[in-house]
């Protein structure tokens, strides 16, 4: 899509109350079982590639979902300027038919839910792929999110409820945290929840190559190849990305 195309995909995403997605870019195969990736992509990272590919080879996913959002949950600030973040993740997908780049309007899974269930059929089998730290979040047992949603809950308990009633979530692990690790924190909780979560072993060496460090890289004029899809790399390089904050 062209800079204009995602400029107008932001304005939409911003003008209205309820929460929405919009699609930058429209996944050519699709099936009853999508998966959804939301991260801030400052910037995409081979290491959200694969594990985006992990997920999908593991649990039969027919799409995936590539997810930035106007805010992020925990952040504030970025280096790289949102279309420009959505340029990088339309050109690193430029050939993937399975996976759509998308932007939502709101922050949290429930919220993005209730915009996908708008856009998907009603028997879609949706799974939100997360990291051990978002799925920490997710669950949120000090309750410190739920009056944050657009949509009104009574407390984190309902919260779960809606969304792992409407979803599952994969689960993916890092190092010190792996399906044990998973599993405690989901002691305690009803079965209906429990029984929603998957877990995905993911290669603790790859879980620790993170978008911070390519920042870092970047700042200090050095390549990131190797870090980020070819793509990326180049539209980095060329609009002289994370010199300085946004």
């Amino acid at each position: 899509m062209e800079l204009s195309g995602i400029i107008e995909a932001i304005e939409n995403a911003r003008s209205g109350r309820e929460p929405a997605v919009e699609f930058i870019r429209r996944a050519g195969m699709r099936g009853e079982r999508p998966g959804v990736f939301a991260s801030s992509f400052n910037p995409l990272t081979l290491a959200h590639m694969e594990l985006m590919r992990r997920a999908a080879i593991a649990f039969s996913l027919d799409e995936t979902l590539a997810l930035a959002g106007i805010a992020n949950a925990d952040k504030e600030g970025y280096d790289a300027r949102l279309e420009d973040r959505l340029r990088m993740l339309d050109l690193a997908f430029e050939n993937a038919p399975r996976t759509s780049v998308c932007l939502s309007s709101h922050a949290y899974f429930v919220d993005v839910l209730d915009a996908l269930l708008r856009i998907y059929p009603e028997k879609t089998d949706l799974h939100f792929i997360v990291g051990f730290d978002t799925f920490e979040r997710v669950l949120d047992r000090e309750d410190k999110y739920t009056r944050r949603y657009h949509k009104e809950f009574k407390g984190r308990e309902q919260a779960l409820d809606h969304l792992l009633t409407h979803s599952r979530l994969i689960v993916a692990g890092r190092k010190g945290a792996g399906e044990a690790e998973v599993r405690a924190l989901l002691a305690g909780e009803p079965e209906r929840v429990a029984g929603r979560i998957l877990y995905l072993d993911f290669p603790a060496h790859l879980a620790e190559r993170s978008a911070t460090e390519v920042r870092a890289l970047a700042r200090a004029g050095a390549p990131v190849d190797g870090l980020v899809p070819p793509a990326v790399a180049r539209y980095i390089q060329e609009r002289g990305l994370y010199k300085k904050l946004c």
